[in-house]
């Protein structure tokens, strides 16, 4: 009894905070251990938040010009723009995926290139991740070409091609920082010789070489994958006709597959201007890969050097060490009968001299007849 007593008293105390208790035929401590999981889980469920209710801070620029900031849930997002999560996964700034990206849906066209990520609308345009440095500097650039009522593109083409010119004058700047950095240091190891190999200047280009070539892979590597990008939507007829949002909205159906002469070109412009910017990265990576093997040349050569006068001096050397080995013997404490000889020392010396340089001589020969020293 005394157990129930206790259940009961617990599951009153419960109840006021809303826990639901099961009071059926049971275990008196069931009851108890029953009564404690409904409460954690209850509270569990109340700390955890899924994904899709993690609002997302984006800017909304519309056709009049208007911008606020604004925190939207996925799951709104999805529903009114009839997108799948996976699509909002591109635009979602806490997933840090440099893959570039262009996504024509039926309502919207999602975009993912560099810094900037976009849900371009017919009539508004969501950009995401607004603290960035480069976004900031992006806006007043696309409000000057979203207000040109008078250009020949509608709305969102005309946002699609703000985001390209963007685009493609930061991988300009990016371009024109690295290269200086890159050509001077090239230029200061091609003028060197093998005997500057050791100077405090070669080496500190030595030092720059490594991270300048990393981060121009790096770039390259972005810049390519801007390219791939590109060239998919290029390729694909359906994408470039969806992206016609303006007249979806108007007439009530997209255009046909063969009908975006448009959006062609642009890409068609902007591409051209990537593959300037990719081609003059691959050219730089040549020159810096020629530089390198160079340079291994060169160091090939000079090791190639100090071996050869190791060679020279083990033969010496050894020369000299079988010449001290009849020296030795001539030292001992024997009596041989040379000793009160007038011209005994120097017959002995020209000798072990002599044969010294014979044997240097026999040796180096033998090594050039095999051909193993030059």
């Amino acid at each position: 009894m005394g157990f129930v007593l206790r259940a009961l008293r617990i599951a009153l105390r419960e109840s006021r905070y809303g826990v639901s208790v099961n009071l059926g035929r049971q275990d008196p401590r069931g009851a108890l251990m029953g009564c404690r999981r409904t409460s954690t889980s209850t509270s569990t469920g109340q700390r955890r938040q899924t994904p899709a209710s993690v609002p997302i801070i984006a800017l909304e620029i519309k056709t009049d010009g208007t911008i606020r900031e604004r925190h939207l849930q996925k799951s709104d997002v999805a529903a009114e723009l009839h997108l799948n999560y996976r699509d909002l996964r591109v635009v979602d700034p806490s997933f840090r995926s440099e893959t570039a990206m262009f996504l024509a849906r039926s309502s919207a066209i999602v975009v993912h290139l560099e810094h900037i990520r976009a849900l371009v609308q017919a009539n508004r345009i969501l950009l995401f991740d607004p603290n960035h440095p480069r976004v900031q500097a992006f806006l007043p650039q696309l409000r000057d070409r979203l207000e040109q009522e008078k250009h020949p593109l509608p709305y969102e083409l005309r946002a699609l091609e703000a985001i390209l010119i963007n685009v493609c004058g930061t991988l300009n700047r990016s371009l024109l920082t690295l290269s200086p950095s890159v050509e001077s240091v090239l230029d200061t190891l091609s003028s060197s010789t093998t005997a500057d190999f050791g100077s405090v200047q070669v080496a500190q280009s030595l030092d720059r070489l490594l991270p300048l070539e990393n981060s121009m892979n790096e770039f390259g590597s972005q810049v390519e994958q801007i390219r791939n990008a590109m060239i998919e939507v290029l390729e694909n007829d359906e994408d470039m006709s969806e992206m016609y949002l303006t007249d979806k909205m108007v007439t009530g159906h997209r255009r046909r597959a063969d009908q975006h002469e448009d959006v062609e070109m642009m890409f068609e412009t902007y591409l051209k201007q990537v593959d300037s910017i990719l081609n003059e990265i691959r050219s730089i990576a040549k020159e810096v890969e020629v530089t390198e093997n160079v340079i291994q040349i060169r160091l090939d050569a000079a090791r190639n050097r100090i071996l050869r006068l190791e060679v020279y001096l083990n033969l010496a050397t050894m020369s000299l060490a079988a010449g001290a080995l009849f020296a030795g013997l001539f030292g001992m404490n024997l009596t041989s009968g040379y000793e009160e000889h007038p011209y005994a020392f120097y017959v002995v010396c020209s000798s072990l001299l002599g044969s010294s340089v014979m044997f240097f001589k026999g040796s180096m020969a033998y090594l050039r007849f095999k051909r193993i020293f030059p």
